[in-house]
């Protein structure tokens, strides 16, 4: 399986194993012996799990962030909130990768590196669930006021507001991910089978 990996991507084993390595470290493969490695999927209650580890750690990052932010940094989340607006046109994928880069540069911010790293690992494992509600459910709405809410209490530099607005964005997840859920499991797992 490896050297048909590696021959599809035009790489050698050696930096194909490394990345191998790296999403099993990140939680998305998991490998067997004897048996090859697989796709991690995850079930309802260890994605209710992430979801309350989020709500203890991200609101954290938000006096930091606020400290840091730079004018410079506001216009890039307000250029990426834009872009995610534009889903229509730029489509499921780039939507879900720009929403991956506003949370995790946004928390970046910080320079809280073990706690970014955290987060940076939970948000990777549940990155293809929370595309599918997202998707699948017509959420762009209530989420993108969710990320323009954080982007204005970036700017009006109010670490509380930040921080409430991060905990509304994890509740709203949370809430629309176990509806979408509960409506259409075994479409949920298909359509994250199919993307990854």
């Amino acid at each position: 399986m490896q050297e048909e990996l590696a021959d599809r991507f035009g790489v050698s084993r050696i930096p194909l194993r490394e990345a191998i390595r790296t999403l099993a470290g990140e939680g998305l493969l998991r490998s067997v012996p004897g048996r090859g490695t697989f796709v991690t999927a995850l079930d309802l209650d260890e994605i209710d799990e992430i979801y309350d580890l989020r709500r203890l750690v991200e609101p954290s990052f938000a006096e930091h962030v606020t400290e840091r932010v730079s004018r410079r940094d506001i216009s890039r989340f307000e250029a990426m909130a834009e872009q995610m607006d534009q889903v229509a046109e730029t489509g499921a994928d780039v939507w879900s990768r720009t929403n991956l880069v506003f949370h995790l540069d946004m928390y970046r911010l910080s320079r809280l590196p073990m706690r970014y790293e955290i987060i940076a690992q939970m948000y990777h494992r549940l990155e293809p669930y929370s595309r599918y509600y997202v998707h699948g459910t017509c959420a762009y709405d209530r989420v993108q006021d969710e990320h323009k809410a954080m982007v204005q209490a970036l700017a009006d530099g109010n670490s509380e507001e930040l921080a409430r607005q991060i905990v509304l964005h994890i509740d709203g997840g949370q809430t629309g991910l176990h509806r979408a859920w509960e409506n259409s499991a075994e479409d949920m797992r298909t359509y994250w089978a199919e993307r990854t």
